[in-house]
């Protein structure tokens, strides 16, 4: 009973402390079982990317093309709104953000390398008349747009999947993204208003291409080139190419090199897809470059370090590295996406240093 009252005395004259102690522990084991959880949605939602799945969107066959009086496909030329499903965290300034349709319409109707176009009210800069203290060029119109590609449609559960990165106010950027930051406040069951498809590029399956009506047909090697979420044109091209377009023999179909550029390691998207396409496949590479590496650890694994060169292009392109096969240019598609100061500065060297034929900024 004497020990008994002296734990009580302790307690009694520690409630305060005490109280704090488990607190802290109560709220370490949350955010550490809600860290569990989200690691596991992100890694349930790889697996899902880099499988072949019945019920994903694609490509839309001929039979089902969307028309504007019709109402097989949710993008029918028509404005339209997403409903917000679920937003999952992917890394600290990137998040996939889940939206459904209705379930009325059989297709979503976005064909490969298409994009479309989200629509969310005007938003007034901390100084006016600016935003990020430069000159705002929209700030007459009462709405934004900007484009966006998804990456995974779901028909079968109506939804869609797009990877955008958050620019949230700094330093630099005072004001952020204009768009980002609202879609980051997004709560499920909010609604953004879309719309499309728009894109001079398509993929019209079994290796060709149309960009401005002119076909391209038959190329032996693909490289495409992005930078951050650039990718998402390329990623639901890269999945068709490997995983759906099969019906040829396999000595036809395409060599196919991604490279890949980001800031650092960190930032790369989607990595463990592309990791298995990578060791799946033997037409496919990827080429990882970052400005710098984080973690001295990681600079194996990464294929260049520092900006993308002439050096790194030549290497790439002009030979499907994996197997040592060489290709001649004008057997080789380059398609293009990402900042434009990235894209106009490699645009420059693949026509004028390395003398490429075909060269597509999406």
């Amino acid at each position: 009973m004497e020990i008994l009252r002296e734990i009580l005395n302790f307690l009694s004259k520690n409630i305060l402390n005490v109280t704090i102690l488990l607190m802290s522990i109560s709220f370490i084991l949350f955010f550490t079982q809600k860290n569990r959880n989200d690691k596991k949605k992100v890694e349930d939602l790889f697996s899902l990317y880099s499988q072949k799945n019945e019920h994903e969107e694609l490509k839309i066959r001929k039979d089902e093309q969307c028309e504007k009086s019709s109402e097989v496909c949710f993008l029918n030329g028509n404005n339209q709104t997403l409903k917000l499903n679920k937003i999952i965290k992917l890394t600290n300034t990137v998040k996939i953000f889940i939206f459904s349709y209705p379930s009325k319409y059989s297709h979503f109707g976005l064909d490969i390398c298409k994009h479309i176009k989200f629509n969310l009210p005007n938003r007034e800069g901390k100084i006016k008349g600016k935003w990020n203290d430069k000159l705002d060029r929209e700030n007459d119109s009462k709405e934004i747009f900007r484009s966006y590609t998804p990456i995974y449609v779901d028909k079968k559960n109506k939804l869609v999947h797009f990877v955008i990165r958050i620019y949230n106010p700094d330093e630099k950027y005072i004001d952020g993204g204009k768009m980002s930051i609202q879609l980051n406040k997004m709560h499920n069951n909010d609604n953004v208003k879309i719309a499309g498809p728009f894109g001079l590029l398509d993929y019209k399956g079994n290796n060709e291409f149309s960009y401005l009506s002119k076909s391209l047909k038959n190329k032996k090697h693909i490289v495409m080139i992005a930078g951050g979420t650039g990718m998402t044109p390329f990623f639901r091209l890269i999945k068709h190419l490997l995983l759906f377009d099969t019906k040829e023999t396999e000595t036809n179909h395409p060599f196919i090199t991604f490279i890949y550029a980001n800031r650092n390691e960190e930032e790369i998207l989607l990595k463990p897809v592309f990791d298995e396409y990578e060791k799946r496949f033997e037409r496919f590479k990827i080429v990882y470059s970052v400005d710098e590496c984080i973690d001295d650890s990681k600079k194996v694994s990464m294929n260049n370090i520092g900006y993308l060169n002439v050096e790194i292009l030549r290497m790439y392109i002009l030979k499907y590295q994996k197997l040592n096969v060489q290709i001649e240019k004008s057997d080789t598609l380059i398609l293009m996406c990402g900042p434009p100061p990235m894209t106009a500065f490699l645009k420059k060297l693949l026509n004028e240093d390395i003398k490429m034929e075909n060269v597509i900024t999406v």
